[in-house]
C-alpha cells in the first residue's frame, strides 16, 4: 500500500510551513516498538471495509490500517505464485518504477519509485524486504518492510520514513480471503491543522487501501 502515508503527510503539514523534518531516535523507537507489537496479533480481526487509526508518538504519527478482499475460484498457490514472480507490486498509479534487486527463495528485495499529488507532489526512492511464509495448510502471508526510504529533492519533508505491509491470503472453500494490515510512519501533525487534516486523512486513507486490495484482487484473479 504505497500511497496511503504520502497522502497523509501532505495533507497533515499543508497548512503549516512545509519545512525539512528529522526523523529522531525517540520517534524510531517508537515505531519499532508499535511494529513489534502489531507483530504478535497481526490478522486477529478480519475488516472488509478498510478501518484505521492514527497514534501519536513524540516526534510522528503511526497510521494503522486494514482491510479485506475476496478472489473468486483460485487457491492460496495460485495467488501467491502470481504476486512472487515477478515479486513487484501490481500496476498501481502511483508506482514510477519497480524491479527486484535480489531474490533468495521466498525472500526479496525490491526497488520503488513512489509518487502522490495531493496539494504538492512528493517522489520516494525505496527499498522494501519481502518474504512469503506458509502458516497453514491452506494459508499464507506476505511481509514488506521498508528498508530505504528517500525524499527526492534537497531535504526530507518527513512525510514518510517507514512502511510496512503484511498480507494474509487464506482458502476458504474455493475462494481466497486477502488481508491486508499497513503501518506507517511520518512527521507530527500540528495541532493547529488537526481538526481538518485528520477526516481527509482518513477518507483518502481508506479510499487508498480500497484502491490497493482492489488493484491486488484484480491482478490475481483467474
Amino acid at each position: 500500500m504505497t500511497r496511503l502515508l504520502a497522502t497523509i503527510g501532505v495533507l497533515a503539514v499543508s497548512a503549516a510551513a512545509v519545512t525539512a523534518a528529522e526523523l529522531r531516535p525517540d520517534t524510531t523507537a517508537a515505531w519499532n516498538r508499535y511494529v513489534a507489537r502489531t507483530e504478535t496479533r497481526l490478522h486477529r480481526t478480519r475488516a472488509a471495509e478498510p478501518e484505521g487509526s492514527h497514534i501519536d508518538v513524540p516526534g510522528g504519527t503511526i497510521y494503522h490500517w486494514r482491510g479485506s478482499t475476496m478472489v473468486l475460484g483460485t487457491t492460496v498457490e495460485r495467488v501467491v505464485h502470481r504476486l512472487a514472480y515477478p515479486g513487484t507490486p501490481p500496476p498501481q498509479e502511483d508506482v514510477l518504477e519497480s524491479r527486484v534487486l535480489s531474490r533468495r527463495g521466498d525472500s526479496l528485495r525490491v526497488y520503488l519509485k513512489l509518487s502522490r499529488t495531493v496539494l504538492v507532489t512528493a517522489v520516494y526512492d525505496t527499498e522494501h524486504d519481502v518474504a512469503f511464509q506458509r502458516v497453514s495448510p491452506g494459508v499464507m502471508a506476505s511481509r514488506s518492510v521498508s528498508t530505504r526510504i528517500v525524499e527526492s529533492g534537497e531535504s526530507d519533508r518527513g512525510f514518510l520514513w517507514r512502511l510496512n505491509s503484511y498480507w494474509r491470503y487464506t482458502q476458504v472453500g474455493n475462494d481466497v480471503v486477502i488481508e491486508l494490515e499497513s503501518l506507517s510512519l511520518s512527521r507530527d501533525v500540528p495541532r493547529v491543522v488537526r481538526p481538518i487534516a485528520v477526516p481527509i486523512a482518513n477518507r483518502i486513507a481508506r479510499e487508498s487501501v480500497a484502491r490497493t486490495l482492489e488493484s491486488v484482487r484484480t491482478y490475481v484473479r483467474p
